[in-house]
């Protein structure tokens, strides 16, 4: 019962990680029409991330237990594949469209799958196999791929953006590190990255206005330190392959908020595709595979 009880919540975190993500679009938009570049608006995006996470950290500080080494792994796993992910799905947009890289960026649960069993031997369920099928078929559909330019260049980084965030999903699913910790290290590492790409871009910028500024929070907050923390909370207890599936629901929410936020429509065909997304979700809920072993920071903490 135990087991059930924390698979369910790991399985909330993951989707309430993906809701938190279909905001993006509305900060990520916003900034750009303020004339922010990708480098300086990752940087202030992961800023205000590591501050955040900072001062919480700061009155939990007597509990904290966690190995420096540790922290380390996930400011590297930050870094590199968690920024390289962001980074380079941008720039797959700037040769594809957004719809076409979006289709291909979402295949990550594949590479997740891919990985797992390379480096973990591990086989997912058949069912799993099902829901990836099925999410991938709704994506066609949810996705606007009337812009989409088959370009080879920028269908390369679509596949390395998914490859580097799924490196990131299971690499970060073996740290022994609490998940506040690691938010944090994920968070200085792509603040590090970006502020370095942007200082080389020679693009970097500081907020003018208070709504950039509430833009920023918005970016920072809500779409990076919160759902960062819940993907890596849902990690503790079920498997980074359902994680993947299961975080997938974030186009599903971006075109909600899009219609609630900015007055955007959605046609037939999207609307089934939003339909075909959930019932691949809800395939991925319904799975009775065993999850992988639990993290040894969790069990440590258990004890």
């Amino acid at each position: 019962m135990n087991f059930l009880l924390q698979e369910n919540k790991g399985s909330f975190y993951a989707l309430l990680s993906g809701f938190l993500y279909g905001l993006l679009g509305y900060f990520g938009m916003s900034l750009v029409g303020a004339n922010f570049s990708i480098f300086n608006m990752l940087f202030w995006r992961f800023l205000i991330s590591s501050a955040l996470i900072m001062i919480i950290l700061f009155f939990t500080y007597k509990k904290n237990t966690d190995r420096p080494q540790e922290a380390l792994k996930m400011m590297l796993y930050g870094g590199v594949f968690y920024s390289a992910s962001a980074t380079i799905y941008f720039l797959a947009c700037s040769y594809i469209g957004t719809g076409l890289a979006m289709v291909i960026f979402f295949t990550y649960p594949a590479a997740v799958m891919l990985l797992n069993w390379v480096l973990h031997k591990t086989k997912p369920s058949r069912s799993y196999y099902i829901a990836i099928a099925v999410i991938m078929a709704g994506l066609v559909l949810l996705a606007d791929l009337n812009g989409a330019r088959l370009n080879v260049t920028g269908i390369g980084f679509a596949i390395l953006s998914a490859i580097a965030y799924a490196s990131y999903i299971v690499f970060s699913k073996k740290v022994q590190t609490s998940p506040l910790m690691s938010t944090l290290m994920v968070s200085m590492g792509c603040t590090i990255t970006s502020l370095i790409l942007t200082l080389i871009d020679k693009s970097f910028l500081i907020p003018a206005s208070s709504t950039q500024w509430l833009n920023i929070f918005g970016f920072g907050i809500l779409c990076t330190a919160l759902p960062i923390l819940l993907l890596l909370e849902a990690l503790k207890t079920i498997s980074s392959i359902k994680a993947s599936l299961l975080s997938v629901l974030e186009p599903v929410f971006v075109v909600i908020f899009g219609i609630i936020l900015l007055g955007e429509h959605v046609n037939g065909r999207q609307t089934i595709g939003i339909l075909t997304v959930l019932t691949g979700a809800l395939t991925t809920l319904l799975s009775t595979a065993k999850i992988e072993p639990k993290n040894k920071f969790l069990q440590n903490s258990e004890n």
